[in-house]
């Protein structure tokens, strides 16, 4: 996960090469932990679905499947989320209760400006700053900035008063401040409470370095019907004393690049 990506001494002809992993790999062990649902439709429940309208138990059965489906998906969507901090802190069902599941990635630098940007310039050159903070760290080669609610109010303000020289155009779905693309994010996930936790907080800017060696792995299902092989969602159906009972499974882990991450506050 950490590496080096930015450039190094040259070596004299016929001089040692540079060892590119001395002190700066760490080897730790992550177990993810998978999304396992469970869904059971007893021969009574699929007979009252068949009589509220002309459809068949496959039909049932695929709208189930597709529902598994979504479930995973953001599910996925809230650990790549979390990821985008440095650390992933996810809800963990153990037996009879609900713990945390915590992997920690790295730090991802925050940059809070001496003031806040009050027009194209100030915003511009905060934009820059930023870019250079990638840089220090071997990154900001395709750097996007992703807005909170707040921020990205505050930057169509600035935007919407400029008529100046800086190019800017709004495009995308955002806005491009002289070469620097900022979009904004309005999803998020739930937590374990039911709370609403934003993407991207209202007041930030995400700036994230798309280069970077980001990755979505889908690893190996621990069910002997799947063959033990890695793959995004495994379902099984089983027939139970006249009951259909369909289990999903799916092991995701969402790997960041903390060091291609720089919050800065706006707002």
């Amino acid at each position: 996960i950490k590496e080096v990506v930015g450039n190094v001494p040259l070596v004299l002809r016929g001089g040692e090469p540079i060892n590119i992993s001395e002190g700066n790999i760490a080897y730790n062990y992550i177990e993810p932990q998978p999304i396992k649902l469970v869904e059971t439709l007893t021969a009574v429940e699929l007979n009252n679905m068949k009589n509220l309208g002309d459809v068949s138990i496959e039909k049932i059965i695929k709208d189930k499947i597709a529902r598994f489906r979504n479930i995973v998906l953001n599910t996925v969507e809230a650990l790549a989320i979390q990821s985008l901090t440095g650390k992933i802190e996810y809800q963990l069902k153990t037996q009879g209760m609900i713990d945390k599941f915590i992997v920690k990635f790295g730090d991802v630098r925050k940059i809070t400006p001496a003031k806040k940007p009050e027009n194209i310039q100030d915003l511009y050159n905060l934009l820059v700053e930023v870019d250079g903070a990638l840089q220090e760290k071997g990154y900001g080669q395709n750097v996007v900035f992703y807005a909170g609610k707040d921020a990205y109010a505050k930057v169509i303000e600035i935007a919407g008063n400029y008529q100046g020289k800086v190019p800017l155009e709004f495009k995308d779905g955002g806005v491009n401040i002289g070469g620097y693309f900022i979009k904004p994010v309005r999803s998020g996930y739930k937590d374990e409470n039911g709370k609403l936790v934003k993407a991207i907080p209202d007041k930030i800017l995400k700036a994230v370095d798309k280069s970077a060696p980001f990755r979505l792995r889908y690893l190996a299902i621990d069910d002997i019907k799947a063959n033990l092989q890695p793959m995004p969602i495994f379902i099984a159906q089983e027939i139970q004393e006249g009951n259909i009972r369909l289990r999903a499974q799916s092991k995701p882990l969402v790997i960041p690049v903390p060091d291609a991450i720089v919050d800065v506050e706006i707002v």
